[in-house]
C-alpha cells in the first residue's frame, strides 16, 4: 500500500515516525525551508529533516504568494503525487490546504489527525485556544479530508482531561502521541470499508483562527485588576499564549507608550521594552510609583 504523508512540525513527526513503523510511508509532502531564529538561517522542516534521516522522498512545493495556506500550483502538486500512485493521503499539523482534487483520487481518500475534540476548535491552532477557554476536556480527532478545513466526516476520536497548568507545548505533544496511537487503531477498519465516519454536527462548529502577536496583549489597567483580583483567565492567558505570542502590555515612560513583557506570573516577573527582566517590585518602584 503507497501512503502518501503531509506534515510539517515535531507533532507531524510524532504521528509520521508511528505511522511508518506500521505502515510504511512512501513519500512525505512538506512546507519548504524556511529562515528561522535572529540570524534567519535557511531551515528545513522537522518532518523533512526526519525523513533524510530515514531515506525516504521528500517533495516540497511553493506556497501562494498572497494565500499562503494554498499551493502556488494544486496542478503540480497533483502531477508530482500521482507519480507515487497513493492508496491514501494522511496529514497531520501541515498548514497548507490540499487540493480536493487530490484527495479523492487515492483509493481510500485522505485522513487528517487533529487535535481538539472537533466540530470544537476547528482551524490551524486548537491548543492555545482550547487552553485559553478554560475547557475541562479535549481530546484527538481522526477526519476525512475535504475541500474545507477540518470539516470532513469523523472517523475516531478519543477524550483526555485538560489538566491544570498544562502548557500548549506539552498538550499538544500528548495529543499528537494520543493521535498516532488512535490512527493505527482506525486505520484497519478505515481501509476495509467498515468505518466511512459520521457527519460533524454544524451547530458545535467553532473555529480556532491563527494566533497574532496582538491576541498576548492586555490593557494595563485590566492586567492590574486581574492580577490583585487572582484572576483565573489571566493565568490561563498567559499559559496559553506561551511562549509566542506571550502575554504583554503598555505603560507610558516619560510620555511615551513602552511595551512590557509579562515573563512570569508567579513570582511577577516584567520586562520593559530595551531593558533587562526584573521583578515586579523593581518594576513598580521604578515606573509606576
Amino acid at each position: 500500500m503507497n501512503i502518501i504523508f503531509f506534515g510539517s512540525s515535531t507533532d507531524s513527526v510524532i504521528v509520521l515516525d508511528a505511522l511508518n513503523k506500521k505502515y510504511p510511508v512512501s513519500c512525505v509532502i512538506t512546507q519548504p525551508a524556511k529562515p528561522v531564529g535572529r540570524k534567519k538561517i535557511i531551515t528545513p522542516t522537522p518532518v523533512e529533516m526526519w525523513a533524510k534521516k530515514n531515506n525516504m522522498p521528500i517533495l516540497t512545493f511553493k506556497q501562494h504568494a498572497e494565500k499562503p495556506w494554498l499551493f502556488e500550483s494544486n496542478e503540480d502538486v497533483i502531477n508530482s503525487i500521482e507519480t507515487f500512485k497513493p492508496d491514501i493521503i494522511v496529514t497531520a499539523c501541515f498548514g497548507q490546504k490540499i487540493p480536493a482534487e487530490l484527495t479523492s483520487k487515492p483509493l481510500h481518500g485522505a485522513i487528517n489527525v487533529h487535535p481538539s475534540l472537533l466540530p470544537r476548535w476547528r482551524g490551524g491552532d486548537p491548543v492555545p485556544w482550547t487552553i485559553l477557554a478554560g475547557d475541562a476536556q479535549t481530546g484527538v480527532t481522526i477526519t476525512t479530508v475535504t475541500k474545507n478545513f477540518d470539516d470532513g466526516k469523523i472517523v475516531a476520536q478519543k477524550k483526555i482531561p485538560v489538566t491544570e497548568k498544562i502548557t500548549p507545548h506539552e498538550l499538544r505533544t500528548k495529543l499528537f502521541t494520543l493521535g498516532a496511537k488512535l490512527l493505527l487503531e482506525t486505520l484497519p477498519d478505515y481501509l476495509s470499508g467498515k468505518n466511512k465516519g459520521v457527519e460533524q454536527k454544524k451547530e458545535d462548529v467553532t473555529v480556532a483562527r491563527r494566533l497574532t502577536r496582538d491576541d498576548g496583549f492586555i490593557e494595563w489597567n485590566e492586567f492590574v485588576t486581574a492580577l490583585q483580583s487572582n484572576d483565573p483567565k489571566l493565568e490561563r492567558k498567559f499559559r496559553a499564549f506561551f511562549p509566542w505570542p506571550g502575554l504583554w502590555t503598555k505603560i507610558s515612560v516619560h510620555g511615551q507608550d513602552k511595551r512590557v513583557k509579562i515573563l512570569k506570573l508567579l513570582p511577577l516577573t516584567v520586562q520593559l521594552e530595551g531593558k533587562n527582566p526584573v521583578d515586579w517590585k523593581t518594576f513598580e518602584k521604578a515606573y509606576i510609583t
